[in-house]
């Protein structure tokens, strides 16, 4: 393995982009593809504006396809119209420095990321590397027709039985 040294914030880790990426490779979709609920979809309708160009940049970097969340989490709308999201990546890597503090990102104000452990039970295409996840935490707007509470569920790629995160 090809460890390469990253500071980030108030956190250091180390990561193999290689690795990382060809464990991307092997993957279809994301979770929000195989979820198919409401704030997936509407995740999916913007995701390339969501995602500021530093941090698709930072997952570039360390091999990981902003396209393929291990898993998104759609909490509702806020007060100030947005609605509160959160999610993670996993990538090859090991921590370093754990830090404490969440890295908010200079040309999105309501989007944030910090590197995490995760137990041995993680996502399987991770399981025999050492590896490390990536959250999120964002804000960001509404764009579907339909309601944020809807339970419409409308999977946008074939089911997988092994999922991401599976």
């Amino acid at each position: 393995m090809m460890m390469i040294e990253m500071h980030s914030g108030d956190q250091t880790i180390r990561y193999d982009r290689e690795a990382t990426a060809e464990i991307y490779e092997t993957m279809n979709n994301g979770w929000a593809e195989d979820c198919g609920c409401v704030g997936c979809r509407n995740l999916i309708a913007q995701r390339d504006l969501i995602y500021p160009v530093a941090f698709r940049e930072l997952l570039k970097l360390i091999g990981v396809d902003s396209n393929k969340e291990a898993e998104a989490v759609a909490d509702g709308p806020l007060d100030n119209g947005l609605h509160h999201y959160g999610g993670w990546f996993y990538f090859v890597g090991e921590m370093v420095t754990v830090g404490e503090g969440l890295v908010v990102v200079s040309d999105a104000p309501h989007f944030g990321y910090f590197f995490f452990r995760h137990g041995r039970m993680g996502p399987k295409e991770f399981r025999n590397v050492p590896y490390l996840g990536i959250e999120f935490v964002a804000h960001f707007k509404w764009v579907l027709d339909e309601s944020w509470d809807s339970k419409l569920l409308v999977p946008v790629a074939p089911h997988a039985p092994d999922g991401p995160g599976t």
